[in-house]
């Protein structure tokens, strides 16, 4: 309940921005709930869990409904129909019964594949309003691996999926791991009065470290939508707090 009332409330404050003034914050917030959406989705539909979690079922509806908030307010056509095409390809999946779980990937494929393009449109957005403040920036490129992380890896424990997101080889994982120990240690140098808070999330991003990178041990696509989940909800409210200071 207490993340669902943050979640409300940093929506509401992204909200509030003029809309002829497109903001890096809400630009950030959006890549950040689709990747969220498309994440645990794929937690809610996987073959790996035994039934729906309806944890994962609330979190990314509520993922797309703030989606489709926040894109509202940009003006922007195509990111519109991008998000319309997604919530098309989940409102095909959600129709489907249990019997056809074989065939799910039928209609998650064109969802991710819809997601990478959104992100490809929304980078394209960012580039033309990043922050100049170093703080945010890092903090921005930070969640986004992780959120790249966790869709991956939630990618990977299902099977049978396609990746859009961007091209995938054998140092894929470990190169994005040290991106984010390296996106840790930037940030805290940074701001090191955010220090206490980033070492806590960095706590919980190394607990579920080793299940993301060896894959050779049991799948955990709720833990890692958990951990992974708490850690980018984190980033975010830092990234917006330091919004706000006008620093």
């Amino acid at each position: 309940m207490f993340l669902r009332l943050q979640i409300f409330l940093l929506t509401a404050w992204l909200s509030s921005f003029a809309l002829a003034s497109p903001s890096a914050e809400r630009v950030q917030e959006i890549r950040h709930l689709a990747f969220s959406a498309a994440s645990n989705l794929l937690v809610y539909y996987s073959p790996k869990q035994d039934g729906g979690d309806p944890r994962y079922l609330e979190r990314y509806q509520q993922d797309l409904r703030q989606l489709k908030e926040l894109v509202a307010l940009e003006q922007d056509g195509a990111l519109s129909t991008a998000v319309r095409n997604m919530e098309q390809r989940i409102a095909e999946l959600q129709r489907q019964p249990a019997s056809n779980a074989q065939l799910f990937p039928t209609w998650i494929n064109p969802l991710l594949e819809e997601q990478a393009r959104l992100d490809q449109q929304l980078a394209s957005r960012y580039a033309a309003v990043q922050p100049a403040d170093p703080v945010r920036l890092e903090l921005h490129r930070l969640n986004l691996n992780v959120q790249r992380l966790q869709l991956l890896y939630q990618t990977r424990v299902f099977g049978t999926l396609s990746v859009y997101l961007m091209p995938v080889d054998s140092s894929t994982f470990a190169d994005l791991d040290q991106q984010i120990l390296q996106g840790f240690a930037e940030s805290e140098r940074l701001k090191p009065v955010q220090g206490a808070e980033l070492g806590k999330l960095k706590g919980k991003y190394e607990f579920i470290r080793p299940r993301l990178l060896q894959h050779d041990q049991k799948w955990v696509s709720g833990g890692a939508a958990f951990y992974l989940g708490q850690v980018g909800d984190g980033l975010a409210r830092l990234s917006t707090a330091q919004a706000l200071s006008g620093q």
